[in-house]
C-alpha cells in the first residue's frame, strides 16, 4: 500500500445585492462582503477535474 496526499476541490457561490456604478465596482464591493456560509455550503459542487493525488514518501521506510 502507498500513501497519498489528496486535494479535493469544490466550487460554490454566494449571491449579493449590490448598489454600484458598474459591474466591475459591484464585483469589487461583493468580494469585500463576508461569505454567507449557509448559502455557500448549499451551492458547493465537486470540481473533479481539479482534484489531485500525490504519492508521499514514508520517511520511516525510506531510510538509506
Amino acid at each position: 500500500m502507498k500513501k497519498y496526499e489528496v486535494e479535493i476541490y469544490y466550487t460554490g457561490f454566494c449571491s449579493f445585492e449590490i448598489t454600484a456604478n458598474d459591474e466591475d465596482e459591484a464585483i469589487l464591493k461583493a468580494r469585500e462582503l463576508p461569505i454567507n456560509k449557509d448559502e455557500f455550503l448549499s451551492t458547493i459542487e465537486n470540481w473533479e477535474s481539479a482534484d489531485s493525488a500525490t504519492e508521499t514518501i514514508d520517511e520511516k521506510s525510506s531510510k538509506i
